[in-house]
């Protein structure tokens, strides 16, 4: 299955937000030029690994640094004896959950927690309306928001959130809820051919009482399935290999609603000298 990463719409989005992108065989590779130092180039799973175009690359765009993020394991040796190592850090999360989406939602019900399955079922959930929106910026806001005064700090992704959405246009859908005329949960939903992507996900801490998020993402679930998809991805959960302590509390929350976790190798890096 083609990852998200190497669609048309995810180089379309790269593009919007400056960087060059090289396309070869169906395979995404992005370039980004630093002035007077070179360029940073990355490949992000894909289907296969063209080593020579690669290496073309990155004497073409006096690469310093290429970051290469396996698909499967497969891969691997390939670009270790071409000098690629082991980061520690990966660009996209290596470890997520795929729910299958092939199920009837009575199966995946019974696949969640069960405090998941109540929450979604609670009958205080009359108090909040489940809707769909097209006001990117309006979500981007609330994301942004909610990231400072939960997290503590400012993210600066408002850009990258309203570009991702144009980029995908139709395969994109924004789940939202409301409470006393208040947005408390919102998802960026993306799709590609056979699997949706759970991109960002944003709540107040009032929606989180109220289990908003939840609601929300059983949402998100029921409208992949409605649009053929056959995997909805979480898009990332704690890796024991390259740990992060704050991904732990979401990362609960995503394993409750069942599913398969998936690992990916990481990333791989090679430096060269760009002159």
């Amino acid at each position: 299955m083609k990852d998200l990463r190497q669609t048309e719409q995810y180089a379309k989005f790269m593009e919007s937000i400056g960087w060059i992108v090289e396309r070869k065989n169906g395979v995404n590779y992005f370039i980004k030029k630093f002035p007077l130092f070179g360029s940073f180039i990355k490949i992000q799973r894909p289907d296969k690994i063209d080593l020579s175009f690669i290496r073309d690359l990155v004497h073409r765009y006096r690469a310093f640094q290429t970051v290469i993020e396996p698909k499967n394991q497969n891969q691997v040796s390939s670009i270790k004896n071409q000098g690629f190592r082991q980061s520690k850090t990966p660009f996209v999360p290596a470890k997520t959950i795929h729910v299958n989406l092939t199920k009837s939602e009575k199966l995946l019900l019974s696949g969640m927690h069960y405090k998941t399955r109540y929450n979604i079922k609670k009958p205080n959930h009359q108090s909040l309306t489940i809707t769909h929106s097209k006001d990117i910026i309006s979500f981007a806001d609330f994301w942004q928001e909610c990231a400072k005064t939960q997290r503590g700090m400012f993210l600066s992704q408002k850009n990258e959130i309203v570009n991702l959405y144009k980029a995908f246009e139709k395969k994109a859908d924004i789940i939202i809820v409301i409470h006393s005329n208040e947005l408390v949960a919102g998802i960026l939903l993306l799709h590609t051919d056979r699997i949706s992507y759970y991109m960002y996900a944003a709540s107040s801490s009032e929606g989180k009482k109220l289990f908003a998020p939840t609601l929300a993402a059983w949402e998100a679930i029921r409208i992949a399935k409605i649009r053929g998809s056959k995997y909805f991805d979480f898009e990332g959960i704690y890796d024991d290999r390259f740990p992060l302590k704050s991904w732990k509390g979401f990362t609960r929350f995503k394993k409750s609603f069942g599913g398969k976790e998936i690992e990916y190798p990481g990333a791989f890096t090679k430096y060269r000298l760009p002159f």
